[in-house]
This record gives C-alpha cells, structure tokens and sequence, in this order.
C-alpha cells in the first residue's frame, strides 16, 4: 500500500565511522548529510563563516564544519547512504568529494542493504512559508468531528489483534464500535469508555486483509457516528521480515538511543513500509528528546495529516513554527 507523505525517505545503510574517509557524491549546493542523534554542544560552522547551534534536523551542505565539545557526540546520515557518529572534541568537515573527520570516536557497524531506508525528506531544505502553507491548508479542511478515530487509521499494522481509540466533543455514556471488512460487518460492540482492546471471543484478523471501522456515541436523543477509517494488516510474509529489519535495526543501534539515531531508523523504516502509526510512535520519542528541534514536529504533523487526525497535525506545525522562530532570533 502507498501513502501520500511529504517525508518520502532516500536509501540508507547505517554504520558507525571512526577515523575514516567518505566519498560524497552529491551536486552542488545540495544537502550532503542531516544530523539525526546529538547530545551536548554541537556547533556548525558553515561556509559563510556563520556559526549555528546544531539540533536534530540540522542539515549540512559543502564547506560545512561541525564540531562537538567535550561530553557531546553528534550522528550525522549522509545521502550516500552511511552514517557516522562523532565523539567528544571531534570535527568533520563536509565536501562534495569527501568527508576527512579529523577525529572520531565509535565502532564501525554494519547493517545489511535489506534495511536500507527511503530519508530523502531529511535532506531538503525547507522554509517557513511551506509549514505555514501546511498549516493553512490544513485548517481550511478541518471539518468538525464530534467523534474521531485515533488509531488505527489509514495505516498498516502489525497485529492482527489490535486495540482501537478515539476521542469524543461530546460526553457519551456508551460507545457501539463496529469492524467491517470488504463483505460486511464483522463485529460491533459496545464499551463504555474511549478506547477498546481487541475483543477476546472474536477470531483474530486475517494477515493481508484490510478493515474499515467506525464508532457511534449513544446520545439521549439520537447516536453520533464517526467518520468511518481503513487499516490493513501485513502479511504473514512482510510481518516475518519486519520483525527481522526491526531486530537486525535495534540489534546495530540499540545502545544508543539517547541519540535518536535508533528511533530515526526505526521510525524511517515504519514510513517506508506503510506503518504510519509505528512511525509517529519513533518521532514523538524523537521530539521529546530533543526539545530545540523543529523538524521532528514537521514530519510528525505530516504523519498525522496522512492518518487523518488534522488537530495533532495543526498542534505538530505549529511547534514547529514556534520553534523555527525561536532558532532564528
């Protein structure tokens, strides 16, 4: 299944540099890497001699400089499908042709092409009027909902025993959820509060199908019904070889993940094979972790744009305007 998603991702083979050489192959005045993972003080010193505080997004382009201090360390994707991590006191500078780390720190580590990752939304350069035009666009489609699905929605997923959400304007004192799949109802039931797990004496779904659902509140006078939302489940194939990019992934990165760089492979990965929901679940922990970053706002509020949830997409694109602001003062 293909989604619409602004953050369409370039190919990636993710491994730790230290005291290496890179060939860059790139054009000029394009984006040569990003920074995904940092910690501490990280400074860029870019060609027109201006020094910039680095943060997660941060792109770099030819001439670029960057430095960590001590007790700071900074990974950087390169759109030549390499990631380096740079330790304390480290410098790398960017070219065209190549990258000469004067110093590095960390292991070289390999992931297999399987795992490359589509992260090419990372190396375009974005400008303000682009999130306000999001914004815009967004809020002159926002249609009122008394109740709206939360998850799963327009996404794939890996379970084939999901639990369903939604929030509610109104206050209900029962909701009836109903499940149908491409022949009809499934099953409906009735909860009382605003999210429901899978029911147990219901037959599991079945890998590779798609399913539509819907809520109805039950008002005093008449029933509310939500707008109705599609998921899929994987295949018993595509969900075997998801759990294996996902251990090989956490296996390469999992010790690291203060520096985002796991979460940013992981939730890369998730857009790339439709698993938008898995995805927004890797950027808000990739948000939370770094504060001063506006570009993990933007891809989540693109993310929810494509699930259909408009308000956290507004709510997303308007930290990130904030904290575009903030950065330019």
């Amino acid at each position: 299944m293909k989604y619409r998603t602004a953050f369409a991702i370039l190919f990636l083979l993710v491994f730790l540099l230290s005291g290496q050489r890179l060939t860059i192959a790139q054009q000029p005045g394009q984006c040569i890497a990003v920074i995904t993972g940092i910690s501490g003080n990280v400074v860029v010193n870019k060609v027109n001699k201006t020094e910039v505080k680095a943060c997660w997004g941060t792109q770099l382009f030819q001439g670029d400089q960057l430095n960590t201090s001590s007790n700071s360390e900074a990974t950087l994707t390169f759109s030549n499908n390499t990631l380096v991590k740079l330790g304390s006191n480290s410098m790398i500078t960017i070219s065209a042709n190549e990258v000469s780390p004067a110093s590095t720190s960390g292991n070289v580590r390999k992931i297999s092409s399987a795992s490359m990752i589509n992260f090419s939304a990372l190396t375009l350069k974005r400008e303000n009027k682009k999130e306000t035009g999001a914004l815009a666009g967004l809020r002159s489609d926002n249609t009122e909902e008394t109740i709206s699905l939360t998850s799963p929605c327009n996404t794939v997923i890996k379970t084939n025993r999901p639990s369903f959400s939604w929030t509610a304007k109104n206050a209900y004192d029962k909701y009836i959820v109903n499940l149908y799949n491409s022949k009809g109802l499934v099953w409906s039931k009735k909860v009382s509060g605003n999210t429901m797990n899978y029911p147990e004496p219901e037959k599991e779904l079945d890998y590779g199908e798609s399913y539509f659902w819907n809520v109805e509140g039950e008002g005093l006078i008449d029933n509310e019904k939500s707008d109705s939302h599609k998921f899929s489940v994987l295949t018993v194939e595509k969900s075997k070889e998801v759990t294996s990019q996902e251990t090989e992934i956490r296996n390469t990165l999992g010790d690291e993940p203060e520096m985002s760089a796991l979460h940013t492979v992981l939730g890369s990965y998730y857009i790339n094979q439709g698993l938008l929901q898995d995805a927004i679940e890797e950027f808000l922990i990739i948000s939370k972790t770094n504060a001063e970053a506006p570009l993990p706002h933007e891809i989540l509020g693109s993310l929810y744009s494509d699930v259909g949830n408009k308000d956290k997409a507004i709510e997303e694109l308007q930290k990130a305007l904030v904290l575009t602001k903030n950065k330019e003062k």
